[in-house]
């Protein structure tokens, strides 16, 4: 191995005897490299200009030195939920035998391949890359700079989906993987999970064989579409936050019943704003005698943001229905019931909000028939115990162990 220095940081860089890195045309590797070693003479030294120095002698100001050498497309990003194919006319569903999987031969980067994208907004070309295994990425660019914001972007993008019709899950940030386009086609993770030992052919028999058997299929095209209809509900509500909406839905389909009407509780509370501002308060006094009425009875409440005198003024002007109001009556006493006395809340009440919830959505944004219509929740999971069960072993080691 031979050693060279980074003149820019004093970074050492080691390469086999036979590569030479002045006449190599890799990218990745400074120009500014040299063959004679300075060495670190003490665990305090830093770089300055060259050479080594105490820290305690360089400038107050001194900021420790980067490598001219840039990030080449880094990318935050997130897998769909569950494993998922995304298909168009130019890339069709990969046909992988049985024998292929077993013996791990399938070629695993056309797993990777982009199919598609999603755009941004921020800067012609800097739109979001899907990829054929349904990898969503959005660049590492100063709109994304940070962890959290490419978190919440990606969230939206999820979100979109969800509105348009589309099962996705929510981001959480432990989840978040850290990627790059890699040689002009693939988006390339860093960060360890199944997708990535999938596409690297690392991946045990067990872990390959239902995800690429028999993934999710999505069209390019109804992704795209469903895309673009959730942007718009999003764009169109200024005071609603994408997050709740899709972290209610993950905690609910995963049966995780408080957190799912806390986060559901709270998108409701976004949209009556909504529908309280931008329909009612424009139209209050065109509304019959009765509905003024009301209205000058509730102020005091009203004033106090009560969500329940809202509900009950929108019911009454016609802006919710009967039904409606009753289902986010028994919504808003189980969440306070959860809030405030701690019992659990009862799963058909979610439920029933949660299918309510697309009719506020197209109230809030005069449309119809929005996707998130078709997502119904309730029967994806049967999580009970066995009918019939046997801890004879159990008991026996438990009592041994004592």
């Amino acid at each position: 191995m031979k050693h060279y220095q980074d003149t820019q940081t004093g970074q050492i860089y080691a390469f086999e005897d036979d590569f030479n890195p002045f006449i190599s045309d890799n990218r990745n590797i400074p120009k500014t490299l040299t063959d004679v070693i300075k060495n670190k003479p003490t665990d305090t030294s830093v770089w300055y200009w060259g050479d080594w120095i105490e820290k305690s002698d360089a400038p107050f100001d001194y900021i420790e030195p980067i490598s001219s050498v840039p990030s080449y497309n880094p990318a935050w990003m997130v897998h769909l939920r569950p494993y998922s194919a995304i298909v168009n006319d130019s890339k069709k569903q990969i046909s992988l035998s049985l024998e292929q999987i077993n013996e791990n031969s399938y070629v695993g980067m056309e797993l990777s391949e982009v199919v598609g994208i999603l755009p941004l907004g921020i800067n012609e070309g800097l739109d979001a890359l899907v990829s054929y295994d349904g990898a969503i990425a959005i660049p590492q660019c100063n709109s994304f700079s940070t962890r959290s914001e490419g978190i919440a972007k990606l969230n939206e993008i999820l979100c979109s989906l969800l509105l348009g019709g589309i099962h996705a899950e929510v981001l959480h940030s432990h989840e978040l993987e850290i990627g790059s386009l890699y040689e002009k086609t693939t988006l390339f993770s860093y960060t360890p999970s199944l997708h990535t030992r999938l596409r690297l052919n690392w991946a045990s028999i067990t872990e390959r064989l239902e995800p690429l058997m028999s993934p999710r299929v999505l069209s390019f095209g109804n992704i795209e579409k469903s895309f673009f209809e959730g942007q718009d509900v999003i764009k169109s509500l200024t005071r609603f936050t994408p997050f709740f909406l899709i972290n209610g839905y993950t905690s609910l389909i995963n049966q995780n019943n408080n957190d799912a009407l806390n986060n559901l509780w709270i998108v409701v509370e976004q949209l009556t704003e909504i529908l309280w501002i931008n329909i009612y308060k424009k139209q209050k006094f065109k509304y019959p005698l009765r509905v003024q009425k009301c209205h000058t009875n509730l102020k005091g409440a009203i004033n106090r943001k009560s969500i329940h005198a809202k509900h009950k003024l929108l019911r009454l002007s016609k802006i919710i229905t009967r039904d409606t109001y009753k289902i986010l009556d028994r919504a808003r006493d189980t969440r306070n019931d959860l809030a405030h006395r701690g019992l659990q809340a009862d799963r058909k009440v979610i439920i029933e909000l949660w299918d309510t919830l697309s009719e506020l959505f197209e109230i809030a944004t005069s449309r119809e028939n929005l996707g998130i219509r078709a997502l119904k929740v309730g029967g994806e999971i049967n999580w009970d115990i066995p009918s019939s069960t046997n801890f004879n072993e159990w008991q026996e080691l438990a009592i041994s162990m004592k």
